[in-house]
C-alpha cells in the first residue's frame, strides 16, 4: 500500500517535463501537490490542469531554487497553507554543454546553484518543516554522476554531489528507533528520458537516437512517467525501509560496458 492519499507533496521544476509527470503521478495517488517552478505563468497553468484532472488541491509557487531566500519563502507559504509537508521531490535542474577548458565561471555557478545548492537548501527547509513527524525526500540525480559525458563537467559534478548529499542526509535524519518519524532521503539517477529537452537535442542533431540506443541494453529511452513511478515508490510506504539509496533507473546504461556495436557501425 502506497499510503500517499492526502499527503502534501512539494515538487520543484514541476511546471513541465519530468517534474510535471511527477506531479501527475502523485496526484493520481490522491496527494495534494505544491508545484514550484521558475516559470510563473506556466506553473499556475500546470497547477490548475492537475487540480481539474485529479480533483486534488494544488498550490503553484514561483521559485528560483538558486536563491536561498526564495526557497525559505516558498516553504513558509506551504506551512501557512497546509501546516505540514510529507514529501519533497527535487526535480529542478539544468545542464550546459561547454568544453571544460572554456567553461565560464558564471555558467558553472548557475549549474551548481540550481542542481546542488538548490537541492541542498530545499532539503534543509523540507527537513525543518517535516520536523519530528518525518517524511520522504526524493532527489533527482543522473547516470552522469558516475558515467560523465564530455563537455558537461559541472553537471556531472553537481549530480555526484546530489548522490553524496542524499546519503549524508539519510544518515543524519534517520535516527528514529522505530523508523516512524525518520526523514527518508533517496535519489533517482535516470539515464536518457524522452522529455522535450532531449527530443529538441535530437531534432537539432546534437545527439542521435541511434547513439542513444547503442548505449542502452533496453535500446530505448525512458518515458517521464516511468521515472515518476520510481519517485512514487520511493516516497511511499512500500519503500519505508529504504533510505540513503541512489536508484539507477537508466535502462541499464551505467551497467553496459561496451556499446551495441551493430548500432554504431556505419
Amino acid at each position: 500500500m502506497k499510503n500517499l492519499k492526502d499527503k502534501i507533496v512539494f515538487i520543484t521544476g514541476s511546471a513541465q517535463g519530468l517534474g510535471y509527470s511527477m506531479a501527475e503521478k502523485f496526484a493520481a495517488e490522491g496527494s495534494h501537490i505544491v508545484l514550484a517552478d521558475i516559470k510563473a505563468e506556466k506553473v499556475v497553468e500546470s497547477a490548475k490542469a492537475i487540480a481539474d484532472k485529479y480533483g486534488v488541491e494544488t498550490m503553484p509557487v514561483q521559485l528560483d531554487v538558486s536563491s536561498v531566500p526564495a526557497i525559505i519563502e516558498a516553504f513558509a507559504k506551504v506551512k501557512e497553507r497546509f501546516g505540514r509537508l510529507d514529501v519533497l521531490v527535487n526535480c529542478a535542474g539544468i545542464q550546459i554543454r561547454c568544453p571544460s577548458k572554456e567553461f565560464p565561471e558564471e555558467k558553472y555557478d548557475k549549474v551548481l546553484g540550481i542542481n546542488l545548492k538548490g537541492t541542498f537548501f530545499c532539503c534543509q527547509q523540507a527537513g525543518v518543516l517535516m520536523g519530528e513527524k518525518g517524511g520522504a525526500i526524493v532527489n533527482i540525480s543522473s547516470g552522469n554522476s558516475v558515467r560523465p559525458t564530455p563537455g558537461r563537467a559541472p553537471y556531472a559534478i553537481s549530480k555526484a554531489g546530489v548522490n553524496a548529499l542524499t546519503k549524508v542526509l539519510a544518515a543524519e535524519w534517520g535516527e528514529d528507533v522505530n523508523g516512524k518519524h525518520a526523514i527518508r532521503v533517496n535519489a533517482i539517477a535516470p539515464g536518457f528520458i524522452a522529455t522535450d529537452l532531449l527530443l529538441d537535442g535530437l531534432h537539432m542533431g546534437i545527439i542521435s537516437e541511434k547513439q542513444i540506443e547503442a548505449v542502452l541494453p533496453y535500446r530505448r529511452m525512458a518515458t517521464p512517467e516511468e521515472i515518476a513511478d520510481v519517485a512514487v515508490f520511493l516516497a511511499s510506504d512500500e519503500a519505508r525501509y529504504v533510505t540513503g539509496q541512489v536508484l539507477f533507473a537508466d535502462g541499464g546504461w551505467t551497467a553496459l560496458g561496451m556499446p551495441h556495436m551493430d548500432l554504431i557501425k556505419e
